[in-house]
């Protein structure tokens, strides 16, 4: 029995072949799959981890799919998706979650509850897995300030929890655990008036329906912010609002975004990327960092 037969007869309709990525993710871009995989508990995890490792076989942790850019050669290997990993469990002010569950679910959650610190980064459409991976966050607030601690699995195969005063981590980075398949998370929250927190979650909804170009697909924030600066305001004062390469364009509404007007393919978004970088680069001397992730061959 072949790496996917076997990986099928375990997980069976929870284990899908040619799925296109544009079916799945953001952009709406992206070529086919070789296999997604819905783990629904922690020894299914261990259990796919060790067979993806052992046969040397490629696979990529794929939250939402709302930070990522696939080929349009699409992936060799097996996307394991997060979505059925998603209980939560709530006590006092702390809040223990799994990988797959959905980031701005949870914030609504605390909201009601009236625990505060990350109300700000209500909207962000990842899940807490994804959250946690890149130290996501908007408006000066970030996952990892209310973040006590995350359990992972290594590419070992062992089961850790990693205490966030025992990890190096900065805006939008963690350090050590790119091979790490994150399990869960446990947060601990100030308490704050509920009401309030519900007025200032409305208003980063609002705000961020109004400045961001919703109504096209992306995948956010293309590029880290600069120290000192905005990505956003560096490509507008570039003159690239608008740059168009194929249907992937610059948007003129938060040039921080690149959108896919309609039959975009990864490419066009990938060397609108790269053309971005390269006049930034020659106007101002600044590389800008991507925040993306860059998945299959391009």
């Amino acid at each position: 029995m072949n790496s996917y037969e076997l990986i099928k007869s375990r997980f069976q309709k929870r284990a899908l072949s040619g799925v296109l990525a544009r079916e799945i993710t953001s952009y709406k871009t992206g070529g086919e799959i070789d296999l997604i995989v819905y783990p629904q508990t922690q020894e299914e995890i261990v259990w796919l981890f060790d067979i993806l490792v052992k046969r040397n076989i490629d696979y990529f942790i794929c939250g939402n799919a709302t930070n990522i850019l696939v080929s349009d050669d699409g992936f060799r290997g097996v996307f394991i998706k997060t979505d059925m990993l998603n209980k939560i469990n709530t006590k006092d002010n702390e809040i223990s979650v799994d990988c797959g569950f959905k980031w701005d679910n949870m914030i609504e959650i605390c909201v009601n509850k009236g625990l505060a610190g990350l109300e700000k980064t209500s909207y962000i459409p990842g899940t807490v897995g994804g959250a946690v991976k890149m130290n996501a966050g908007a408006f000066e607030q970030e996952t990892f300030d209310k973040l006590i601690s995350f359990s992972v699995l290594d590419i070992k195969g062992d089961i850790k929890k990693i205490e966030k005063s025992n990890i190096n981590y900065g805006y939008r980075k963690v350090e050590g655990i790119d091979e790490c398949f994150i399990l869960n998370a446990l947060f601990k929250f100030d308490y704050g008036d509920a009401n309030e927190l519900k007025k200032i979650r409305e208003e980063i909804i609002s705000k961020r329906k109004i400045k961001q170009p919703l109504d096209y697909p992306s995948a956010g924030s293309v590029f880290k912010r600069p120290k000192n600066n905005y990505a956003s305001k560096l490509i507008d004062e570039c003159g690239l609002k608008g740059l168009r390469i194929g249907d992937a364009e610059v948007s003129a509404k938060h040039c921080g975004f690149i959108i896919n007007k309609g039959n975009a393919k990864s490419s066009d978004i990938y060397n609108l990327i790269l053309k971005i970088k390269e006049e930034v680069y020659k106007k101002t001397s600044i590389d800008l960092e991507l925040e993306q992730i860059i998945v299959g061959k391009f």
